[in-house]
């Protein structure tokens, strides 16, 4: 996955160095210049256990940044969290110094997530917000990406505080932010697999198996797809199974487990394996593969709950379990003892590396002209390769600009072909009758047939008018500009525009609706719900067949249906219905559409604070119903 890199992730041991020598060594640098700096730099590395990647001649601006990555790692691995968050605020400060936005963001996400796991979750948020801000600055496809990722990690500390309802909503939200994904781009499909899965995780709690069942086989069904990483694979199936045995689908939850037990001893994800085991309920072998592979946290998990399991079947071995477990919190108890002597004997090493940094000083003082010479070498070189980077960074700006302009492009015009190609057919049958049997008809015929093409065309401009008018305020985030008006009038202009399409099917359009019902609302949102409805009514309508339009009043609201006869939906597909991704069935006459009307009409309703449903039977029919305001008069 594309994930913001915060930090160079750098693998690091986890040596047990006292955090205060640590700190005594980053003020020495601070503090210091040239070669003592660098020493100290050096002894920093060296003390944490990695090879320093910098020389005495790197600028001491770039050599902090490289200790400050180091060292927020290394707490970060060893859990110290407290001090996670004051060095990625060290960071940010830097960064926001030399105008970095890229890595100031990452230091956020850093300190973020410090926080989170901190507990501290009104500061998680808010740092998280602060790198969503950023990547607004930066801009580009990647910015969306991570802002994407940001909402994910927020989304997860609602889920872990019990609000789940806030949890759905910004899962939704990426959900919305991803978009239509193709089927090429794997990156793409292996997020919304992720975004799926979380939703199920939600679901599950909220006490929604069935949906966290329908969401968790998509999300299983992509990861397999696109070949996700074996250890996401298995945790698809373990979302899956719990979601199987909260519906009563025991078997098939125990079938996926055994599938995820032999993927993850196929990928040697022996951890993995581990907590499978114990989702089986094998104890003994579950604590045996802990036990092996020092598991520790799984390993009391695992012991704690073959106490709870054996406690009333078999009291002897509950007891052993329960035992080892006491054992186990004495040893981690003794090891935080060892830790306080290993603290004082590195302070001890410590101060031996202070001494041989006053005698490197010494050196230093000898082969200073050396250096100077050396410093002038590289800094020309950092002058080339920081040309050469910033041309790379403008190419790869510009080329995510055009991809971000393309799949704008793409996304209006599939919007503009579903909702014009209907009155432009209409326009080329007139016209093409026309052309061909011009001479054969009479001046009335003529006549009626130019009234239909000009009626036609003022429908085609309304429409255009209505879809401009719906980017500019959907996706440009427009406000909504309610007005009285008449339903029925509004009914019988949408009839009229699609008037040629029906009469080609012999279809009977009935108006229904009452003319004293008036309605205070959108009406160019109102127009272009009821034109995609229309005609999606015509093109799922047998010939000869009829289409009703009614206005039924509900407390402060009028349910506008519009009801046809047709082929009706199955309800596999009304599961998705509002999907953007959904696809469109042909008509009874073999007619295309995008499978976006009810999309876009789902999505103005929303705007508008109105609402959409449907209610299909196969071969008998389908009532589509949406709702729009009344009129304080009404």
């Amino acid at each position: 996955m594309r994930r913001l890199l915060l930090l160079v992730c750098f693998v690091l041991p986890c040596l047990c160095v006292a955090a205060q020598d640590l700190d005594s060594l980053y003020s020495v640098f601070e503090n210091s210049k040239g070669k003592t700096a660098y020493q100290a730099a050096v002894a920093i590395d060296e003390t944490i256990g990695r090879e320093p990647n910098f020389e005495p001649d790197t600028d001491k601006d770039e050599i902090k940044l490289k200790v400050l990555r180091t060292m927020i790692l290394y707490f970060f691995n060893n859990d110290d969290f407290e001090h996670v968050v004051t060095y990625s605020e060290i960071g940010i400060a830097h960064y926001a110094k030399i105008d970095d936005l890229f890595n100031e963001a990452g230091c956020y996400m850093t300190l973020a997530n410090a926080y989170q796991r901190l507990g501290q979750y009104d500061k998680a948020i808010e740092c998280y917000n602060s790198c969503s801000e950023l990547m607004d600055a930066i801009g580009g496809e990647m910015a969306e990406v991570n802002k994407r990722y940001v909402i994910n990690n927020i989304a997860e500390i609602h889920l872990a505080m019990g609000e789940y309802d806030r949890a759905e909503e910004m899962y939704l939200k990426c959900l919305t932010m991803l978009g239509e994904v193709q089927p090429t781009d794997t990156a793409a499909n292996l997020d919304l697999a992720t975004y799926y899965q979380n939703l199920a995780e939600v679901y599950l709690v909220q006490d929604k198996p069935e949906e966290a069942v329908d969401l968790a086989e998509q999300s299983l069904d992509l990861s397999q797809r696109y070949e996700d990483v074996p250890n996401k694979v298995i945790n698809r199936m373990m979302s899956l199974s719990k979601a199987y045995r909260k519906t009563g689908k025991a078997l098939e939850g125990e079938r996926l487990l055994d599938e995820a037990l032999q993927l993850a001893e196929a990928n040697n994800e022996k951890f993995l394996q581990a907590v499978l085991i114990l989702q089986q309920g094998d104890y003994g072998k579950a604590i045996a593969m802990a036990t092996e592979n020092h598991y520790d946290g799984l390993l009391q998990e695992a012991l704690e709950a073959g106490y709870r399991e054996w406690k009333e079947r078999d009291p002897k071995q509950a007891l052993e379990y329960l035992e080892r477990s006491i054992v186990m919190k004495d040893s981690i108890f003794n090891e935080t003892q060892q830790q306080l002597i290993r603290d004082y004997q590195v302070r001890y090493a410590m101060q031996e590396k202070e001494h041989e940094l006053a005698m490197e000083q010494e050196r230093t003082k000898r082969s200073r002209l050396f250096i100077i010479v050396l410093a002038v070498v590289s800094l020309l070189l950092l002058v080339i390769a920081l040309f050469w980077f910033r041309l790379a960074a403008v190419r790869k700006r510009r080329a995510e600009e055009l991809v971000h302009l393309n799949a704008t492009k793409d996304r209006l015009l599939s919007i503009v072909s579903h909702d014009v190609r209907t009155p432009v057919g209409a326009m080329c049958g007139v016209l093409g009758q026309l052309c061909n049997q011009y001479d054969d008809m009479n001046e009335t015929d003529r006549k009626a047939s130019l009234v239909m093409l000009k009626s036609t065309s003022e429908a085609l401009n309304d429409r255009l008018f209505n879809i401009l008018q719906w980017v500019k305020g959907v996706l440009e985030h427009g406000t909504v500009v309610p007005s009285d008006f008449s339903i029925v009038e509004v009914v019988d202009k949408c009839i009229q525009n699609q008037a040629y399409s029906f009469d080609l099917k012999s279809l009977k359009v009935i108006n229904e609706v009452s003319p004293d019902q008036i309605a205070y609302d959108d009406v160019s949102v109102v127009s272009l719900v009821l034109q995609n409805l229309l005609s999606n009514a015509m093109k799922f309508s047998y010939p000869n067949g009829e289409i009703h339009i009614k206005a039924a009043e509900k407390d402060a609201m009028f349910w506008v249906s519009v009801s046809d006869n047709g082929m009706g939906i199955s309800e596999k597909k009304l599961e998705k219905i509002f999907r953007f991704l959904a696809t469109s069935d042909m008509g009874t006459e073999g007619e295309r559409g995008t499978g976006i009307g009810l999309f876009v009409s789902k999505q103005l309703l929303d705007k508008t604070g109105g609402e959409i449903r449907i209610e299909s039977v196969i071969d008998e029919g389908t009532t589509v119903r949406f709702s729009v305001h009344k009129a304080h008069s009404a």
